[in-house]
């Protein structure tokens, strides 16, 4: 057999033709697939971190609704501005349910000064209330006690307690200031 040029380029065109369609078809296609392959990745990736967002809605949810049982549970601890008097004679009940003289009882103003837990121009404040006792210790710890009970919400500021000597041992003045948090009324 005799390689002549005609020979010589049929081998070169018969090798040409693989090479040719791996550059013109193959190449190209491959490189498609990987671009096609990181834009599945990417997407993936999206897919996963929105399905963990979406389980966290549903613990959101229940979160949500319990928060707004809590709410519900304070607010219907806090009496209105209307019944602060009512808050005010409960307070006067208990100090007599625990042997307490009570010398005063009184609202306060509230100064700017004043330590604050609400907000000023909020649904919600305080109100200060004066309260002056006498009679024995553990009177007046169950006293706190029951304050400590009741379905209000309160807080004391300030309490100062003095001995009494004359009254013999155990006995004491108290002078506090408690916090009774309300609801204000729509007037402001």
């Amino acid at each position: 057999m005799k390689f002549g040029i005609r020979e010589i380029v049929f081998v070169i065109v018969l090798m040409a033709i693989p090479v040719g369609a791996w550059w013109f078809v193959f190449r190209p296609a491959d490189a498609r697939d990987d671009e096609m392959m990181k834009q599945i990745e990417t997407r993936q990736q999206k897919l996963q971190s929105l399905n963990r967002a979406t389980a966290t809605i549903g613990d959101m949810k229940t979160e949500i609704a319990s928060l707004k049982e809590a709410v519900t549970f304070f607010h219907s601890k806090l009496p209105s501005e209307k019944e602060i008097d009512k808050v005010l004679q409960e307070v006067w009940r208990l100090a007599e349910a625990n042997k307490l003289t009570i010398k005063s009882i009184r609202m306060l103003k509230f100064s700017a000064a004043a330590v604050t837990l609400t907000d000023p121009s909020g649904p919600y404040a305080e109100q200060p209330i004066s309260l002056k006792l006498e009679g024995p210790f553990t009177g007046f710890y169950g006293f706190l006690l029951a304050l400590e009970s009741q379905p209000r919400i309160m807080r004391i500021q300030q309490l100062d307690i003095k001995k009494l000597a004359k009254q013999g041992e155990g006995y004491i003045h108290v002078d506090c200031t408690v916090s009774v948090f309300f609801e204000r009324s729509d007037k402001g």
